[in-house]
């Protein structure tokens, strides 16, 4: 299966789980998307690729994990996916914030080196955020700035309780609707990181891609599950 038609198949896949088809199995291959690879278990390391499914037990309705089945879209065959305590999550933002200018007037982060890691935890539970946000940095949503042809190591940690969350660089801009996914295209290889379960038991499940921002333009970082974006879950990222 090439890295296009695995992610058209499962963008299609759900769009029919918006449409009330909750039930099914959606097969995810390493090298389904170009250049995404799989968990990684430090920060900084990336994991072999990883397969996944959402068993027919499961029940998923805007990303919401229910308590019917324990195998989720994007994860793996069981729930023992790679995870990371509150102070290897802490290390990967430290490490991320070297060699970067934050902006929290304007709310930008512009990072100057050509080999960028980019950590955006999903609506982290301790800010106690109305809706669904980004926090990158301290910031929320920020502006991400990169130089063209920098590579972007982006480890995503779903710091959220009780929804799948994931990761998608797009040519859509806003406003997004409910499938934003589908309004616009991944422009760089490895820029889509698909849903990942919620925090549980303290442990943040985290995911890494590598891509090469190769064209400038602006763009957008939004999660691709149905209705996230639109309920506030996307920055914009600037390649100059």
């Amino acid at each position: 299966m090439t890295g296009q038609s695995g992610q058209s198949g499962w963008l299609v896949g759900v769009g029919l789980l918006a449409a009330g088809v909750l039930a099914g199995i959606v097969a995810v291959t390493q090298g389904a998307v170009p250049g995404a690879s799989g968990t990684g278990g430090t920060p900084g390391g990336i994991g072999p690729g990883v397969g996944g499914m959402m068993g027919s037990g499961a029940v998923v309705a805007m990303g919401r994990v229910g308590s019917g089945g324990s195998n989720m879209m994007g994860g793996g065959p069981s729930a023992d996916r790679a995870t990371w305590t509150p102070s290897q999550v802490q290390s990967a933002v430290r490490a991320s914030e070297q060699g970067v200018t934050i902006n929290r007037a304007t709310n930008t982060i512009t990072y100057q080196g050509r080999h960028d890691l980019l950590v955006p935890l999903a609506a982290p539970a301790a800010l106690h955020l109305k809706g669904m946000q980004w926090e990158i940095d301290g910031l929320i949503n920020p502006t991400v700035v990169v130089p063209t042809g920098a590579r972007v190591t982006v480890d995503l940690v779903n710091a959220d309780q009780g929804y799948l969350h994931g990761f998608e660089v797009t040519t859509a801009r806003p406003p997004f609707g409910e499938m934003a996914m589908m309004q616009g295209t991944v422009p760089f290889p490895g820029g889509l990181i698909l849903p990942i379960p919620p925090e549980s038991h303290g442990g943040a499940p985290h995911a890494q891609t590598v891509f090469t921002a190769a064209a400038a333009g602006t763009y957008s970082y939004i999660c691709p599950v149905p209705g996230h974006a639109a309920m506030g879950m996307a920055g914009t990222l600037r390649v100059s």
